[in-house]
């Protein structure tokens, strides 16, 4: 029961600074109409993906996920697509990181004003909460995957798989093959 609300808060967070990202990228894309920055259409890329699958991720689980009717291939497809996810918002982390860097000294962002400022600062926002989103992912990815796979393992252990068998072959003996 904690797991699944401990996902579910994961979840919605992730969701919640994905819309951030999405405002923020689309802002600096809509700035410079030609010659965009590339960490901001992969930030809107990425924020995009997030917010179309992770309510998807969230209500087939509530509604489908209710008991032990969880299949193995549904806690497989979940992690893989949390990894893909986890690689893409630190992708995504690094190129706002390096466009940061290069467009603006490491300094920061005082030393400039006016509209200059503000775009220096968006490009930090963006950083951060991509940086944000990959912890919670690396928490997520690290501890959630493990222990849906832990839960997944020890469910298949402790279900009792019965082969019925006929009366027949139960009392037949096999056949000596030793050669003796």
């Amino acid at each position: 029961m904690v797991i699944k609300i401990v996902r579910w808060c994961v979840l919605t967070f992730t969701l919640i600074f994905a819309i951030v990202v999405l405002g923020i990228s689309g802002h600096l894309l809509a700035i410079r109409h030609t010659h965009y920055w590339h960490f901001a259409a992969l930030a809107v890329a990425v924020s995009s993906l997030t917010i179309l699958t992770f309510p998807v991720i969230l209500l087939v689980n509530t509604f489908l996920g209710s008991g032990d009717r969880t299949s193995t291939e549904r806690i497989f497809g979940e992690a893989l697509w949390l990894s893909i996810m986890w690689i893409l918002w630190l992708a995504t982390g690094a190129n706002a990181t390096h466009a940061a860097r290069v467009h603006f000294f490491s300094g920061g962002c005082s030393f400039f004003s006016g509209f200059s400022n503000t775009i220096c600062n968006e490009f930090r926002v963006v950083e951060a909460f991509a940086y944000i989103n990959f912890i919670i992912r690396t928490f997520s990815v690290l501890c959630y995957t493990i222990g849906l796979f832990a839960y997944e393992f020890a469910r298949d252990q402790s279900q009792d798989v019965t082969v019925p068998t006929s009366q027949t072959s139960a009392s037949q003996k096999a056949p000596n093959t030793s050669g003796q």
